[in-house]
């Protein structure tokens, strides 16, 4: 008797738990019925010999389900009616729906979120046929009409899902059930159904739907070129599409979809287009006048064309000519450090074609690549340069820039043998340059920084040129933020997009007064601007934080942005988003190092959070930017407090801050990650300080990977596309080298060990701490694979927590599309399983091997 009733005991134990672990579903959303008829002799066998049945009808009664998140009250077309959702309780007697007809469609919507990765099994009792989806994927047909209860195992990452039935109704009535069960291992789901389509933001929102890749506006300001791009879900695949548009009245007046046409842009006076058309591997360049619907072929059969511009007053064009060298056999000489390189033999050269006649007369030739900077306004010179090899001399290469007379190709030098390069365009009236490049583009000129600082290569700045008597103005020379693009189109107007701080920001310069004036844009990050010629008007596309990417007109008198098109308007009406906010901290130096913070949705103070710590490190700072290949939402949508910071040596900031970056590898920005952190820790209660990691890519890899040696606060870290050894690096990565003559201008293995070797994650594995994931592309060339596969085999001999994942035919950004998404949950599992105690998801995409 007491053996039997301790195991009645268990069972009621058991079917106690096992009861806690389902949840159902009290209510649809509905949308129909609408009655739907089989097809004219649908009772007649096809050649098969089966006859047209009601999971035929089913299936053939397409409607569009993508992207549609139903909400009560409101409509949704099914067949020729225009629905309303409304929300329906399923009764004691399971009725959904108490008087139907045989062969209706109607559709029943619910939500399905869960706290965390989950398994579980979708358990649906219904009357009629079926067809079952999950966030817009077909997941299981039910055929037959009967009661019989349907299990549907499910996998839900953390978030809200979308659970869809098309239904085909075969009774008087439709009896529903629905539940979802799971196993303990998952209780901490806290699985709810709801009809509420607000949702957090999820890795598909970055990959799929349709995109804005950005926008031309004509010279008279009238028409906008906007390109856009659409990402099945699924699959990957990519559509690409022109859409011209009409500022004025707001509307879309000509779409371009062909697909084997490219660089479409306006010509610079008229209001008409141009673009590339390839067939059998040539080129044709199209000239088409939208308004007239005309259009005029200007050249044909060009072989290896790789872009074009036209001249200001639209007689001729230049194009460049991109040869690939022959192959050098099996084995190879190398002649240079950039013959390493499989891409350096190869050489580009300027065509100019005379649009009247079609003619096409070669330009440039010789042994090195020209490169087109610029037309003159009058259209009569070119400005174009070339770059050489020249070791002698910190950066190694060597720029000429010439001016070429377009009827007499007589060449006039503007410079030769500039030591540090520099990118050029007219001003208005022809007679001077716009200069961008690095602080020491003119030698000492634009440098601003502390005594015994080297300035940053990598901090843009500008300059005015005069052609004539060769002065130079070094206009950004006390200006913080750092020149990302540059436009010059009136006499005194210079228009600037800066990295400023976290920002993108446009900026205008007036040259006569020499004052920076900041100009209002409704995006935090500028991703494109282009500029009227003749009309006070731009348009810019951007993105902020919240916000994807969006295009914009600008009033350049009155400030005034007015939206144009926003893709994802519709898409991302339904995600929800924590705050975030700045916060800063004043370094050991004195310094203020900026940063900011991202809260989980319906963040609580009282709650402890992981924490997840991302940095570049190197000398870019992490932008405000709302998708990006580390999406920051959407770590904070899944239950993790983010703080960003912009350690020392990163640009944006004034030359002496981002001059840190020289020979800083190891130094001021590991210990600003460091001391951020634990200021970041003691000041916020809801961080859990036993459960904080850190994430870096490139730089980024070597700065974790070398942290995870100096310090124990990060319970984990992942490094992707890390260094561990600054040596290999410099030697092997195709950029290496070039990239230390900024990052370690004047240093190398044999005169800096401080920097090569003690400052190496390699060369302090020893010192690690705590656990470490290795990512990495099995093809980068930037930083090779190797330098992970080293670094983990030391720490694999020294006994570390460490794990390793390459990712098979990758470089350094991991871009395949279902790749991108593995490599994506790969980051997420990590995390859950290191500062969450949950390792299933990471256990499911990377089970144990007994090798």
């Amino acid at each position: 008797m007491k053996k039997f009733g301790i195991i009645t005991l268990l069972i009621c134990i058991s079917y106690i738990i096992q009861a806690g672990n389902e949840i159902k579903i009290d209510y649809w959303l509905v949308a129909g019925p609408e009655k739907i008829n089989m097809p004219a002799f649908s009772d007649i066998k096809d050649i098969d010999g089966n006859t047209f049945s009601e999971s035929d009808l089913l299936k053939k009664f397409q409607v569009q389900l993508t992207d549609v998140y139903p909400k009560v009250n409101e409509s949704f077309l099914l067949g020729l009616t225009n629905s309303i959702w409304k929300q329906i309780n399923i009764g004691s007697d399971s009725i959904l729906l108490a008087s139907t007809e045989k062969n209706n469609i109607l559709i029943l919507a619910n939500y399905i979120n869960v706290d965390r990765w989950t398994k579980g099994t979708i358990n649906i009792t219904l009357n009629g046929l079926y067809e079952f989806y999950l966030d817009d994927e077909l997941v299981k047909s039910k055929t037959t009409s009967d009661l019989k209860s349907t299990k549907i195992d499910v996998t839900l990452t953390h978030g809200k899902h979308k659970i869809m039935l098309k239904v085909l109704t075969a009774d008087s009535q439709l009896k529903s059930t629905c539940s979802f069960d799971y196993t303990d291992d998952y209780n901490t789901c806290n699985a709810t159904f709801t009809t509420n389509p607000l949702r957090t933001k999820n890795i598909n929102d970055v990959m799929n739907g349709e995109k804005l890749n950005g926008a031309q506006i004509s010279p008279s300001g009238k028409y906008v070129i906007i390109d856009f791009s659409e990402v099945i879900k699924g699959s990957g695949k990519s559509k690409k599409y022109s859409v011209i548009y009409d500022l004025m009245n707001k509307k879309n007046i000509s779409v371009l979809r062909n697909k084997n046409i490219s660089d479409v842009q306006w010509l610079p006076k008229s209001d008409k287009i141009s673009y590339v058309s390839e067939f059998e591997g040539k080129s044709e360049i199209y000239l088409y006048d939208f308004i007239s619907g005309t259009e005029k072929s200007i050249a044909q059969n060009i072989e290896d064309i790789s872009g074009y511009n036209w001249s200001p007053v639209e007689s001729y064009i230049i194009f460049s000519v991109y040869k690939t060298a022959d192959k050098p056999g099996d084995l190879k000489r190398v002649y240079e450090v950039e013959d390493r390189l499989p891409y350096f033999r190869n050489r580009s050269f300027l065509f100019k074609i005379d649009v009247k006649t079609g003619t096409i007369i070669q330009l440039t030739a010789g042994n090195l690549s020209s490169d087109l900077q610029d037309i003159k306004p009058d259209g009569s010179k070119i400005l174009f340069s070339t770059s050489r090899v020249d070791y002698s001399e910190v950066p190694f290469t060597k720029q000429n820039l010439y001016e070429m007379d377009i009827n007499t190709f007589a060449i006039t030098p503007i410079w030769e043998n500039k030591l540090n390069s520099g990118n050029t365009q007219y001003s208005p009236d022809g007679t001077k340059l716009l200069v961008q490049g690095g602080p020491e583009c003119f030698d000492k000129i634009g440098v601003n920084v502390t005594e015994g600082r080297i300035p940053n290569s990598y901090d843009g700045q500008l300059y005015i040129y005069d052609i004539a008597n060769k002065t130079i103005d070094a206009i950004t020379l006390n200006f913080d933020p750092s020149v990302s693009s540059a436009y010059w189109i009136i006499p005194n107007e210079i228009y600037l997009s800066v990295g400023e701080k976290d920002y993108e920001n446009l900026y205008k310069y007036e040259v006569k007064s020499k004052k920076f004036n900041k100009i209002s844009v409704s995006v935090d990050v500028i991703n494109g601007i282009d500029f009227s010629k003749n009309q006070p008007i731009a348009v810019y596309s951007g993105t902020s934080i919240s916000t994807p990417n969006k295009l914009f007109s600008l009033d350049l008198k009155s400030g005034i942005s007015t939206l144009i098109s926003y893709p994802g308007e519709e898409r991302f009406a339904n995600i929800q988003f924590g705050k975030n906010e700045d916060w800063n901290f004043v370094n050991k130096s004195g310094t203020t190092v900026y940063g900011r913070i991202y809260y989980p949705v319906n963040y609580d103070a009282t709650k402890k959070y992981p924490v997840i710590v991302n940095y570049y490190g190197g000398t870019s700072p992490i932008e405000r930017s709302f998708g990006g290949r580390y999406p920051i939402n959407i770590w904070a949508a899944n239950g993790y407090i983010v703080y960003v910071l912009q350690p020392s040596g990163a640009t944006g900031f004034g030359q002496d801050f981002s001059a840190l970056h020289v020979n800083g590898w190891g130094f001021d920005a590991i210990d600003d990650i460091i001391d951020g952190t634990k200021k970041f820790l003691s000041s916020h209660s809801s961080a859990d300080t036993a459960n904080v990691g850190c994430i870096g890519a490139s730089y980024g890899g070597y700065t974790t990977m070398l942290i995870q040696t100096r310090t124990d606060i990060f319970k984990t870290a992942i490094s992707h596309a890390g260094i561990s050894s600054i040596t290999s690096y410099w030697g092997e990565g195709y950029w290496g080298y070039s990239y230390n003559t900024g990052a370690a201008k004047y240093s190398y293995p044999w005169n800096r060990k401080d920097i090569y070797v003690e400052n190496s994650p390699i060369y302090n594995a020893d010192k690690f701490k705590n656990s470490i994931l290795l990512l990495h592309g099995a093809e980068d060339t930037n930083v090779p694979v190797g330098e992970s596969l080293q670094y983990y085999l030391a720490l694999k001999l020294l006994g570390k927590d460490v794990e390793m994942v390459l990712v098979d035919g990758q470089d350094h950004w991991i871009v395949d599309y279902k790749k991108r998404i593995q490599w994506h949950n790969t980051i997420m599992s990590w995390f859950d399983m290191k500062l969450k105690n949950q390792p299933q998801q990471w256990n499911e995409l990377y089970p144990e091997k007994n090798l």
